[in-house]
């Protein structure tokens, strides 16, 4: 009697604990997470990829909150630093080149190099988020930086799409005759002027020496030294007479704006400029065109680049929290993501996916293959005080009447070289 009472006692125990068991886990699976991603994209296309992905995923993982922020672009990188010095630091975010390598060294960017999802992207694209062999981020979009114009408005005064500077400047010419501003230049915003000095510098400079960056910041290469950075930067001045009335006062919504609806012919900057402005007027014939480096035709060269690194945030304090993050990553980085993110923003993507689309801008630069074609990757570029200084100077310069371009270069070798100490 007592030993089947106490094999009835066993059994009830083991039953218990069983039973307890279970509950655990569901209780675990069912736990609340709730995290933030933290943004700065204004085009309406991709507001709307990052919150269809996030309903997507919420849908399929109920217990799973992400809150949505938005900051404008002039104040991500500050509040991104500050958040997360603070302790309230967002799960997901992107970071440009300039700033990647720093949050990596500096411990905030998790490990996701094993984590499903990154065989979606070609290895120049997982090249641009690696850091000594180990995935930190992923670049879920690329980028053109080119020329958008709206094509009405060429097919009006009988254009064609320029191939040498001394074409485009004819094009200006002809547009400026007719009263429309040929170039929308937002120069009212620093992140804007620097596009219309990078498509140069990156064809002529930089195509051919990986290491062009790094010579101007140690001053091995100064500038008044660099021939092909002076004629850049005189192509670049060159232009000045068809920027329009105030290109130092006109932001980047105005210039998108102005090529929606024809009162400009077109303007320079990256490829999110397609849905951006599409989103004014959805009606506009959009094209793109690889922005002419020289009097050769060979110079008109379509660079492309990985866009920002996509990161996890590495909270080592709460691990529901980072798994959750780390789950939601894996699902951004599918092929159903992208293929959202292609046709809500009628953008680039850095994934392996069909680039079919029906949108004539993209297929424009879609166009470009072979040795007209410049895809940019894993290249130590200018930190953020080094790239300030030389658009601040090239800003002070640009609003000139006149431009000296030794004085240019003169001054942008004194300004590093006070960095380099």
């Amino acid at each position: 009697m007592k030993k089947g009472f106490c094999l009835l006692l066993v059994l009830s125990v083991m039953l218990c604990s069983l039973f307890a068991q279970g509950t655990t886990e569901t209780a675990s699976a069912e736990k609340k997470v709730e995290f933030t991603w933290l943004h700065h994209l204004q085009e309406q296309g991709k507001q709307e990829w990052i919150n269809t992905v996030v309903a997507n995923y919420e849908k399929d993982h109920p217990n799973v909150k992400i809150n949505i922020e938005m900051l404008p672009s002039d104040q991500y990188n500050t509040m991104l630093k500050t958040r997360i010095a603070s302790g309230d630091a967002p799960m997901i975010f992107d970071l440009g080149n300039q700033l990647f390598t720093e949050f990596v060294q500096s411990g905030y960017c998790a490990d996701v190099t094993d984590m499903k999802g990154m065989e979606n992207y070609d290895a120049d694209t997982i090249a641009q988020s690696t850091v000594d062999g180990k995935i930190y981020g992923v670049c879920i979009d690329k980028n053109a930086y080119c020329m958008f114009y709206n094509k009405d408005v060429f097919d009006k005064y009988g254009l064609t799409v320029p191939k040498t500077t001394s074409e485009l400047l004819h094009v200006c010419k002809v547009l400026q005759d007719n009263g429309i501003v040929p170039l929308a230049a937002p120069f009212a915003e620093l992140w804007c002027l620097r596009y219309y000095d990078m498509v140069l510098t990156d064809v002529q400079c930089c195509m051919d020496n990986k290491n062009w960056f790094v010579e101007k910041m140690d001053q091995s290469v100064p500038f008044s030294q660099d021939q092909k950075f002076k004629d850049c930067a005189n192509i670049f001045y060159s232009f000045k007479p068809y920027w329009g009335k105030d290109p130092f006062g006109t932001k980047w919504n105005e210039a998108m704006n102005m090529v929606a609806t024809g009162k400009a012919a077109m303007t320079l900057n990256g490829s999110w400029a397609i849905d951006g402005i599409m989103s004014i007027n959805p009606s506009v014939r959009l094209g793109s065109f690889a922005f002419p480096t020289s009097n050769n035709p060979a110079g008109a060269i379509m660079v492309v680049k990985p866009g920002s690194s996509y990161c996890v945030y590495n909270n080592t304090k709460d691990p529901d929290v980072m798994a959750a993050a780390k789950d939601f990553f894996s699902y951004m980085c599918s092929k159903e993501s992208a293929e959202i993110f292609a046709k809500a923003a009628h953008g680039l993507t850095g994934a392996k996916i069909d680039s079919k689309t029906d949108i004539e801008g993209l297929n424009d630069i879609n166009a470009y293959q072979g040795k007209d074609l410049y895809v940019q990757s894993n290249l130590v570029v200018f930190t953020p005080e080094y790239q300030n200084t030389l658009f601040e100077t090239l800003t002070q310069y640009g609003m000139k009447d006149s431009f000296d371009v030794d004085a240019f270069c003169k001054e942008l070798d004194t300004k590093y070289k006070a960095l380099k100490k």
